[in-house]
């Protein structure tokens, strides 16, 4: 798998929506909502922000999960794009699946994303018609922990075809690396999971590990 995180820039996001679509859907633990149909920023100006990181992991599904024997099913790209709201300051992470291998047969039914546990969420896709991608996700699922979010491609989506940008809001305006996982799944049941970027306020964000550290180093020389 190739992880690839572009310069960090402050690129405004363009928002992908349907002209009927409604507002964002605040998802609690335990909730499930058939509700997805997409929203722009015309409708939502929060929505709106600078692009802080865009990451793209490449990434393989095998028949039966195994990588050495089985047929391979599914090739693509899983994109994690991080936006700050100029409105609220708050993160909103967007995800889309890209760059399919068009001669494979596999389809995708549904992503799991962890990290937000303890987070208000809200979630939705992008779907006007200037924005990249062919579907986004007609369901949602949040466990009872809170923790995993759980996007359904009711129609499938196949390897001809692109995701629109879904995304799920915060009440954080904190992200970290590797603090939270994706796991795609196929209609036959496969999967892949990929470490990815997250909120998480349990885990101090790289530049405060750095001045914790500098902090335990006066400590201690004012000591001795």
């Amino acid at each position: 798998m190739n992880l690839t995180q572009t310069t960090i820039g402050a690129a405004i996001l363009m928002a992908c929506g349907s002209a009927l679509a409604g507002p964002v859907i605040d998802l609690a633990p335990n909730e499930f909502t058939s509700g997805l149909s997409g929203i722009m920023n015309t409708q939502m100006s929060e929505l709106i922000g600078a692009t802080e990181s865009d990451i793209f992991q490449d990434f393989t599904i095998y028949a039966g999960n195994d990588a050495v024997n089985g047929a391979v099913l599914y090739e693509g790209t899983f994109m994690t794009r991080v936006v700050r709201s100029y409105q609220t300051g708050q993160i909103h992470f967007n995800y889309r699946i890209l760059n399919p291998n068009a001669q494979l047969a596999g389809q995708i039914s549904n992503v799991e994303v962890s990290g937000y546990e303890g987070f208000q969420t809200r979630v939705e896709f992008r779907n006007e018609l200037t924005s990249p991608g062919v579907d986004g996700p007609s369901n949602a699922s949040r466990s009872a922990d809170g923790d995993i979010l759980n996007f359904d491609f009711a129609g499938m989506l196949d390897t001809a075809e692109d995701s629109r940008f879904f995304f799920a809001m915060v009440d954080s305006t904190e992200w970290y690396t590797d603090a939270a996982t994706a796991t795609i799944y196929l209609q036959s049941g496969e999967s892949v999971s990929l470490s990815i970027v997250g909120a998480n306020p349990a885990v101090p964000a790289p530049g405060a590990l750095g001045l914790l550290s500098a902090a335990g180093l006066l400590t201690m020389r004012r000591r001795r």
